[in-house]
């Protein structure tokens, strides 16, 4: 069903040297392709576990890693879908969700190794008539994609794709993009204040404009998230804004919803917000320097350094009013 929300639900228990997670409580596998196998389920959540131990292990980590963490992921679950579901879209939809499920569980059970969420997946796919060449194509890319969510002690990178690759997955060229398919791109940056605040802030998300110069196309999009569901924050910070896409036609400005197929006409314009990651920790305890940074950066506006993170920075001159910050963080 179109717009129905779907749920990975896990239960983390810790006795003695052995963890597990149950993920009996999740949704029923679905009709759509929203749904997982339970070899990636597996990873997954095994990746999860591994990245919040100590970093010193990371180059010991083998078979005997893997012993203590017990699964238990009934058939039919939608994190453990059985024939004739649909899953070729199992690492992303889905994917992304029984990683921060086992992320939430275990910034409870070991908070001084947090994990934010990162932004969700923006997969769209065109497809169309190249004019130049008379030959079909089709374009997807991780170009959508926001940021990654924080981590505690460190803010969330900008840029890497979604959780689910471990930020392997690099962006696109936009030269090569503009080569091999008949479009322009018209925007692709950071963008300001689009990522969740915390002590640890996420990575900020991502802009992404491109205007159609092909004629007739079409657009598909299956694998997209982020349009309801945010990028969870940890240990009080916050989530991300939500994901948008829009089909810009003139005067006119569409919302593109996750799940749909869409024709395009030549000239058309694709604009896409994609969420950046969750923070970790309250955001009125972040460095004022860091906060003034992020403003210098345009990352965070003095609004939102204000509003959010409790810093006052001159719209002006940039610097930090130290009085009115000490005032609005109700500090001596």
């Amino acid at each position: 069903m179109l717009d129905e929300p779907v749920w990975v639900r896990v239960d983390l228990t810790v006795r003695g040297d052995e963890i597990t997670l149950d993920f009996s409580r999740s949704d029923a596998q679905r009709k759509g392709f929203v749904n997982m196998i339970y070899a990636a389920s597996y990873s997954q959540a095994v990746a999860i576990i591994l990245c919040t131990l100590d970093p010193e292990l990371a180059d010991y980590h083998n078979e005997g890693s893997l012993r203590p963490v017990k699964i238990i992921n009934p058939k039919g679950r939608v994190v453990n879908a059985q024939y004739p579901a649909t899953v070729g879209a199992s690492p992303v939809n889905v994917g992304m969700q029984v990683a921060e499920a086992v992320q939430q569980a275990m910034s409870q059970a070991r908070p001084q190794r947090a994990m934010a969420g990162w932004g969700r997946r923006r997969g769209d796919y065109v497809f169309g008539v190249d004019p130049r060449s008379g030959e079909r194509y089709v374009r997807t890319s991780f170009d959508f994609d926001g940021s990654a969510g924080a981590t505690w002690g460190y803010d969330g990178p900008n840029g890497p794709c979604n959780i689910t690759s471990l930020a392997s997955v690099r962006r696109g060229n936009v030269e090569e993009m503009e080569v091999r398919v008949p479009w322009r791109m018209l925007r692709y940056e950071l963008a300001t204040d689009l990522m969740g605040a915390g002590r640890w802030r996420g990575g900020a998300g991502m802009l992404w404009e491109a205007e159609n110069r092909g004629g007739e196309a079409g657009m598909a999009t299956g694998s997209t998230d982020g349009d309801v569901t945010l990028p969870s924050g940890a240990l009080d910070g916050h989530s991300s804004l939500p994901s948008r896409s829009y089909l810009e036609r003139g005067e006119e400005r569409i919302h593109l919803k996750p799940h749909r197929m869409y024709q395009l006409k030549d000239g058309d314009a694709i604009r896409k917000q994609s969420s950046g990651g969750g923070g970790v920790g309250l955001p009125e305890e972040r460095d004022p320097e860091a906060v003034r940074e992020d403003v210098l950066n345009e990352l965070v506006s003095p609004q939102a350094a204000r509003d959010i993170y409790k810093v006052a920075v001159d719209p002006g001159t940039l610097e930090i009013d130290w009085q009115e910050t000490h005032r609005l963080r109700g500090q001596p």
